[in-house]
This record gives structure tokens, C-alpha cells and sequence, in this order.
């Protein structure tokens, strides 16, 4: 992380301050001199029974960007003291950072949330950027995660696959032959180094320069090509003559770079048109189809320290304007490091919900150009420390990345990653929706999104059971036993945070719950199916009715029943009874249409008013809802 900036902040000479007065801290801080500056705010505050909060500040500052979270932590918390827990948004972040990369994770989050708790749209995707990484942490590692070969004790960072090979960025002195030094943290400056990749597994070797006549005197990095290799695209200090080329503040900040590749050699090197010497842009990506660059910068007008953008590239080559990401993927911290294959932007953020430091996120590039809510990768992807500049390719589900994390080989180090085969693991308990007791012997079966059975298994005693599922897909699981409903629950990958992190709960209602016993027959529980007088087209109330009839033949597949339609007793006894039979009829035709199987209802008869429930008889005076009730019609469960 210390070189990970160093590629794209601005930088500065060194001015040989060596005094620990306030003005020459100061200016050790503004100079990016982080290494002399933490020497003399220390020096300044061990002076000082009472702690200026700007010295406390800046020495928590220094620490955090040369990689030093603990004590940054430690300075973090003095400075949140000291201004009694109210500390801008810029300095919240860098704190929640340096208490994740110690692992404080509780006491981050609550932080967070604390702070953004009257901005309900930033809360709102903070809590849901927590949940997706929650579901993350309860499921298998989805890759196993290699510390690279070629590293070195310095800083080897942003990959990129070039050919058969991998391109990468680097500061060890054998390689680059710089015998300099950068100010911010006392290293090397970074050329760019190539490695041979085994095409097997992936593995590196041979470090060595790459593209000669590219390599100054001070910064180059973080490169992109064109798919045919004939255009190259680079990060590299504003130069001249071969010298920096400083702003009136002193600073030199970094380009882009375009070139062409002629065989072994970059010739016809132009700045790209909207690099301006106030600002820095780097970290170039250039899309498969060519039509696309992203890159990063800290130009005015951004969301934060550093933000993402990209630039449209007409067929003749001609550049088109910026576009920012927007504050979906940008915010008050930094983005960097962007990739996209495929729909998907992978980047690094330090302000997006993590695990600490710079963590890699994902994002699906959507048709009208919006993004999709940035997904934090979990681990071992990331950690609590810095991780960024990932690539991966999606046929083979492998790819690499870099980090600072701990036990690595140097300041920053390449590692390897690889897809592993993994599954969820889904548990839950069958009970019954009455009683609240524990079903046995329920069948659960989960279906994939193309209606393809990937699991079984039965649930046990105590009705529990668990299965294991393929992750990234939805699911649809069905519960089957007889003499219960059948049920079915989706499970979504929004729902993962909850439904694999404890035991779920499945309610099932039991046959008898469906079925009332009338003059010793079973009937199914519904209310009256009524006709209209002399009518016997299906009604809007009467199809409500009926609906609950077909979701419970379809919940019971092996239930079979007979339709009896009745009439009330006005009209002729021959007309009531061709009445009735074309109620049957419209009763029995409406639940085929739904898609009950004929031969499950094996009998449809009219008995006229030959059956009617009161004393409603030809010539006795009766209400019209005295009638009505006798105009009706009952399923009679003849097998289950």
C-alpha cells in the first residue's frame, strides 16, 4: 500500500528538513514526507501535555498512508477524543479503515452507522453492502488464494495479463535500475516488470523489465492494451526533458499515457488530451472491444480523494470527455484499480463497506450505464489490510491480485487465485402450522433456476434437515408429505444473510386443516360456491372460491373428488335439475381450465333440489338468502 499510492498521489523532493519545529512538520506533512513528518509530530507531541488536534490529526494521517494502520488506529482514537466523536466524513472513513485493519470490526460498524444515521440512501446501501458481506462470511471460501512466486521484499503490484504472460508494477532495485528514491516512503520508484504465466496453474517466474524504452527516471505503471496488442495504454510522472515537470506547488502529478506496439518497442507516445498537470490520472483499463477506458483520478469535481471514470473512444481513435462512475461506485474515499470483463467492474474501495483498508468490489455494468450496488468479494479475496488491482479470467475462474495483508513477501505482493467448488449449506426445521410440533419424514427437494433438481433429503425426528447447495443461484424448494400441504419457499441471494447463518423454520398445514366431516363424508373447506338465480355461469365471488379449491388438489396431488351441485327449489323440479347439471359442468370445466387433471374429479352431478339444507320446499314461503343457501355446490374427497 505504501507503493500503491506513491503510483498515483502526487509527488514531491524531499526538502532535507531535519528540525521538529511546528512549521517544519507542517511542511514535511504538505510535502508528502510521511516517514519525517510522523518523526516530528511525535517529537512535537511528547512536548505537549495537551494535544493540538490538528498535530494528532496529521501524525494519524501520516501513519494511515504509509500502510501503518495500528498506529493510526491509535491516533484515530486520541483525534475522535479530542474533538469530543464529531470528525469530518473524509476522517471517519480513514478511522473505521484503521480499526477494521486491526480488526475492530464491532466498533467500526458502529461508527458508521452512527455517523451516517440522518443520510437514510447512504445507511440504506451500507446496510445492505453489510448484509451481502454477512452472507459472505457464513458460506465456504469461494477461492483458494496462493502468495506469488516472483514477489520480491519491496512492493510487486497491479498485475495485468498481457499474452501468454503477466505484466506487473514493481520497485525492487535489481529490476528497475533506479537508483533514487520516492519521498513519500523512502522506496524505489516503480517501473514495469513482465513474468512468464504457466498455462496450467497459473504460476509466475522470471521477472524481468519490460518495454525498455518506456522506463524514466522515475514513475511508471499500471498498464492496459488493446486486444491486439497494438495499442498500449500507461500511468507515468508529467515529464521534461526527461526531468519532473512540477506545478507551481512543487508537485508532480501522474498521466496517461497512449502508445503503439512495434514488435518489442512503444513508439508514437502522446499524453492523452484530458490529462491536466493540477491532477493526477492513472490506473488505465481499456475494454476487450476497445471502445472504453477507465481510469482514476482526483480531478476537481469528483465525489472523493480519488474516483473512478471512463472515457468513450470513437473508431477513428478520437477521445471523448470524462464520465464519472457517479456515487454508486465513487464516494468521500477512494476508488481505484478499475477491470471490467464481461458486465461485470471489479475496483478497489476504502469507503464502500470492508473488511479493512482497501477491499475489491463488484459491480454489473447495466445497459442504460448504471451500476449495480458495489459487492464487497469477502474473503480471502480481501482482508483487513489493502487489497486491489484484481484481474481475473471468467472461463477459468481464475485470476490474481494484489495486497499488503499479512505474512506476504514484501511492502505489496501479487497473489494467485483460483475458484474453488463450493457449496451452502441450508438447515432448517419442519413444524406443523397447528400444533407447533416437529413433522418427520418430510421430502424437501431444491430446484435451480432452470427447474432442475440439485438436492433432496428428509427431515429426521425433530423434523430438522439440511442440504447443500451450488451458491450463486436462486433456489425454489418443495416440501412433501402426506396428509400435508405442499409448501414452497424461495430462497434469493438476498436472503442469504439470513436464511444460512441460523436454522430456518417451515410451517406446514396439515390435511385436516383443509377438510370439514359432513353427514359422514369429508369436504373440502371452502366457502359456499353460490350461483346467481336460474344461472349458472362461474361468478367473480364463486371463482375466488374455486381458486382455493384448485391450490389445494394442486398441494394434494393424489386427492381425487366428485362435484354435487345443488339448486334451491323455485323453478320446475326438470328445469333445477339442468340447472344444477350446467353448474356441475361450469364448476368442473372452470378447475380443468385450471389445471386440474380431468381424472381426478370422477364424478360431475346435478341433483336439482332434491338435497336442499332447509325447509325451503316448493310452495313454502322462504327469504331470498334462505334460498341462496341452497343454490350451492360441494366437493366430496373421495380418495387421498
Amino acid at each position: 500500500m505504501k507503493t500503491l499510492l506513491s503510483i498515483f498521489t502526487l509527488f514531491l523532493f524531499s526538502t532535507g528538513l531535519s528540525q521538529h519545529t511546528r512549521e517544519e512538520a507542517n511542511a514535511h506533512f504538505q510535502n508528502l514526507n510521511f516517514m519525517e513528518a510522523i518523526d516530528s509530530y511525535q517529537q512535537l507531541l511528547s512536548k505537549k501535555k495537551k494535544k493540538k488536534p490538528l498535530f494528532v490529526e496529521r501524525l494519524a494521517e501520516s501513519y494511515f498512508n504509509i500502510s501503518d494502520y495500528s498506529n493510526a488506529r491509535i491516533w484515530y482514537d486520541t483525534l475522535y477524543t479530542l474533538k469530543d466523536k464529531r470528525i469530518d466524513e473524509n476522517t471517519l472513513i480513514k478511522y473505521v479503515q484503521s480499526l477494521k485493519a486491526c480488526k475492530e470490526y464491532i466498533t467500526a460498524n458502529r461508527l458508521l452507522k452512527k455517523h451516517y444515521r440522518h443520510n437514510s440512501q447512504k445507511l440504506e446501501t451500507l446496510l445492505a453492502q453489510e448484509a451481502y458481506l454477512d452472507s459472505l462470511m457464513a458460506e465456504m471460501p469461494r477461492f483458494s488464494l496462493r502468495n506469488s512466486e516472483i514477489n520480491s521484499p519491496l512492493s510487486d503490484f497491479a498485475p495485468m495479463y498481457y499474452k501468454d504472460r503477466i505484466i506487473f508494477s514493481s520497485n525492487r532495485k535489481a529490476a528497475t535500475g533506479k537508483g533514487n528514491n520516492y519521498s513519500w516512503n523512502n522506496q524505489p520508484y516503480l517501473a514495469i516488470l513482465t513474468a512468464n504465466k504457466d498455462s496450467i496453474t497459473g504460476t509466475l517466474s522470471k521477472a524481468k523489465p519490460f518495454h525498455n524504452n518506456i522506463q524514466s527516471a522515475y514513475h511508471e505503471g499500471t498498464l492496459s492494451y488493446s486486444k491486439d496488442y497494438k495499442t498500449i495504454y500507461y500511468t507515468q510522472n508529467y515529464l521534461k526533458n526527461n526531468d519532473l515537470l512540477l506545478n507551481p506547488k512543487g508537485f508532480s502529478n501522474m498521466q496517461i499515457m497512449k502508445g503503439e506496439l512495434v514488435q518489442d518497442s512503444i513508439v508514437n507516445v502522446v499524453s492523452l488530451k484530458f490529462n491536466n498537470p493540477k491532477y493526477s490520472f492513472g490506473h488505465p483499463f481499456l475494454t476487450e472491444d476497445g471502445k472504453r477506458l477507465y481510469f482514476v483520478s482526483n480531478m476537481f469535481g469528483g465525489f472523493g480523494e480519488t474516483d473512478i471514470y471512463y472515457v468513450e473512444i470513437q473508431e477513428n481513435g478520437k477521445i471523448g470527455s470524462p464520465i464519472n462512475l457517479g456515487p454508486t461506485i465513487n464516494t468521500p474515499g477512494r476508488e481505484m484499480f478499475p477491470f471490467v470483463t464481461g458486465n461485470n467492474l471489479y475496483f478497489a474501495s476504502d469507503a464502500h463497506f470492508g473488511l479493512g483498508g482497501l477491499d475489491i468490489f463488484k459491480s454489473e455494468i447495466k445497459t442504460n450505464n448504471d451500476f449495480g450496488m458495489p459487492k464487497n468479494l469477502g474473503r480471502p479475496i480481501n482482508s483487513n489490510k489493502d487489497d486491489f488491482a484484481l484481474i481475473i479470467n471468467q472461463i477459468e475462474n481464475r485470476g490474481y491480485l494484489s495486497s499488503n495483508r499479512d505474512n506476504g513477501k514484501g511492502d505489496d505482493d501479487i497473489y494467485s487465485f483460483k475458484g474453488l467448488s463450493k457449496t451452502l449449506n441450508y438447515k432448517g426445521v419442519v413444524k406443523d402450522n397447528s400444533t407447533n410440533t416437529p413433522i418427520h419424514q418430510v421430502v424437501v427437494k431444491a430446484y435451480n433456476e432452470e427447474n432442475q433438481l440439485v438436492a433432496e433429503t428428509t427431515s429426521n425426528n425433530e423434523g430438522f434437515f439440511e442440504m447443500s447447495l451450488p451458491p450463486d443461484s436462486n433456489y425454489t424448494l418443495a416440501f412433501f408429505k402426506l396428509e400435508y400441504k405442499q409448501e414452497i419457499k424461495k430462497l434469493n441471494q438476498a436472503d442469504k444473510p439470513f436464511l444460512f447463518k441460523e436454522t430456518d423454520t417451515i410451517p406446514m398445514t396439515s390435511f385436516s386443516n383443509f377438510v370439514i366431516e359432513e353427514d359422514g363424508v369429508e369436504k373440502i373447506n371452502v366457502n359456499p360456491i353460490f350461483f346467481n338465480l336460474n344461472r349458472y355461469n362461474i361468478t367473480y365471488k364463486a371463482a375466488k372460491e374455486l381458486d382455493k379449491i384448485v391450490s389445494f388438489m394442486k398441494s394434494f396431488p393424489n386427492v381425487k373428488i366428485k362435484i354435487e351441485a345443488h339448486t334451491d327449489s323455485r323453478a320446475s323440479d326438470t328445469f333445477n335439475l339442468e340447472l344444477s347439471g350446467n353448474r356441475a359442468r361450469s364448476t368442473y370445466n372452470y378447475l380443468v381450465q385450471m389445471g386440474i387433471a380431468p381424472e381426478r374429479i370422477t364424478s360431475v352431478i346435478g341433483y336439482g333440489e332434491s338435497r336442499l339444507l332447509n325447509e325451503c320446499s316448493n310452495g313454502v314461503p322462504c327469504s331470498n338468502a334462505q334460498h341462496l343457501a341452497n343454490r350451492r355446490c360441494d366437493f366430496i374427497i373421495i380418495r387421498k
